[in-house]
């Protein structure tokens, strides 16, 4: 049944198909079994069509950009998952205001090219980002931040689609930023966001970048694949240092690995699985509520998780 409709998709026009596509080859932790159909729809026009008649037919799907931050299981899925970088993937300077100059970037953009436009383009306010793994879109869901700043601090206006397939446009006075949340509802596609950046030189920009990264490479594990960090930080602690003090640190199931450089990453040393990476999590999870009594939030997204069926 569920192959039938998702042979009626194929019907649309502008859309990139592809079959059983293994989605260990589009996350970042690069592992997961096939999807029954990765699709890319080429422009917006192609992307309305394709989410109208997935609720049509009732077709699960789930919005992936960058693949970091989420979990694709081993086994195979029968649902869709949409790529945004060819119908929302456009970076569009926009006007002088009277603080800076708007930046309009696409939800398919990938923090590393937006963050390489502003440099070249002498844009500053959102260098924060630079060495981040995820795409416009998420990294907006989600509020991506780090030590220097979030993408919320410069952002005016995000514009999306509701669950009802209506676009909407939302300020950021509308919107509840906070800690790995924008506050926007889970069944939301997000097209974009605007942004209000500063003039500044690109010399001082590529040195500012160049610090946050190297910081990165000396305090993260980017050697492997990896989903980033697993668990949300407790309020007042940072959850590496406890699964480091659960005595988990380096830690390993097949070749699923609690990080040796930092205990709140798992990194993926060669042929791990999502079974591996889950029950890694799971004894972290259990080691620091045994130990500490604190129970660890995972900031790591399973893809079914994220999954909006339409048919429920």
């Amino acid at each position: 049944m569920m192959n039938s409709k998702l042979r009626a998709l194929e019907s649309i026009p502008d859309v990139e198909i592809r079959r059983d596509e293994p989605l260990a080859r589009h996350t970042t932790f690069r592992v997961g079994g096939p999807v029954g159909m990765l699709a890319r729809p080429r422009s917006q026009g192609a992307l309305f069509a394709l989410l109208d008649s997935a609720s049509h037919l009732g077709v699960p799907f789930a919005i992936l950009g960058e693949g970091s931050n989420v979990l694709a299981p081993d086994e195979p899925l029968e649902m869709m998952v949409i790529e945004l970088h060819l119908a929302c993937g456009g970076l569009i300077p926009g006007s002088r205001t009277e603080h800076g100059k708007l930046l309009y970037a696409g939800a398919g953009a990938r923090l590393r090219d937006l963050v390489g436009f502003c440099i070249k383009n002498g844009l500053q306010g959102l260098e924060a980002l630079a060495g981040v793994p995820a795409t416009v879109g998420g990294a907006l869901f989600m509020n991506a931040s780090t030590s220097w700043g979030a993408i919320s601090d410069r952002l005016v206006q995000i514009d999306l689609l509701d669950s009802q397939g209506v676009k909407r446009s939302f300020r950021r006075e509308q919107l509840s930023p906070g800690y790995r949340t924008m506050g926007l509802p889970e069944d939301c596609v997000i097209l974009g966001g605007c942004f209000e950046l500063d003039s500044c030189a690109a010399a001082v920009l590529e040195e500012r970048v160049e610090t946050i990264l190297e910081k990165r490479r000396k305090t993260q594990p980017l050697r492997y694949p990896s989903a980033g960090s697993v668990f949300k930080n407790p309020p007042g602690l940072f959850a590496g240092a406890l699964i480091e003090k659960a005595g988990l640190k380096g830690h390993r199931i097949n070749d699923a690995q609690i990080s040796e450089k930092h205990a709140n990453w798992i990194v993926n040393r060669g042929t791990a699985t999502a079974k591996d990476v889950l029950e890694l999590m799971d004894r972290a999870e259990n080691a620091v509520f045994g130990t500490f009594g604190v129970r660890l939030e995972r900031e790591i997204r399973i893809l079914t998780q994220i999954c909006r069926n339409p048919a429920k």
